[in-house]
């Protein structure tokens, strides 16, 4: 089913000194004398549930930097702990989520192409039972500094209706 749903979402953005590599295991993750960057946004989206995977679309924003982006969470309902956000617009990339796995991806922007690391800390999806997704990942572009990332979804209660009707 196809429907229309609001969402809000946060987003807190620290940059992180140095590369993932030369990091100990136990040092911090993020330097106490780092800047904190904060998003907080609404916006319509939609949400498509074929019975086995579950679809999230929204469009960026000037807010974002990626206005002319369409940015879509994925994953199975089987296996919520495998999230997939693509974005395809001015920026188009596919990063892959998975809670204590690194995976490479491939960033576009206007520029060039680049490929980052992501490396997953945490994914709390229970969007398909009380409309939340919750997601701790490091991101770091090919050895240079590297951005740590807590992005929250949530499922706002108002919209709820098939599109078309």
């Amino acid at each position: 089913m196809l429907k229309k749903v609001r969402i809000a979402i946060k987003s807190l953005q620290h940059e992180i000194g140095g590369t993932l590599f030369d990091r100990a295991e136990s040092a911090p993750l993020i330097a106490p004398d780092c800047e904190e960057q904060e998003t907080e946004l609404m916006m319509e989206s939609t949400y498509y549930d074929d019975g086995t995977r579950v679809t999230l679309s929204y469009r960026e924003g000037e807010l974002t930097g990626m206005e002319g982006t369409k940015t879509t969470l994925s994953f199975q309902k089987n296996e919520p702990a495998l999230v997939t956000m693509t974005r395809d617009g001015t920026v188009r990339t596919a990063l892959v989520f998975e809670e204590g796995r690194r995976h490479l991806c491939i960033y576009q922007t206007p520029f060039m192409p680049f490929e980052v690391a992501v490396m997953t800390r945490r994914v709390e999806n229970r969007i398909a039972e009380n409309g939340t997704l919750h997601l701790v990942y490091t991101v770091e572009l090919k050895g240079a500094n590297a951005q740590h990332s807590d992005f929250s979804l949530t499922l706002l209660p108002d919209i709820q209706k098939p599109l078309g009707t």
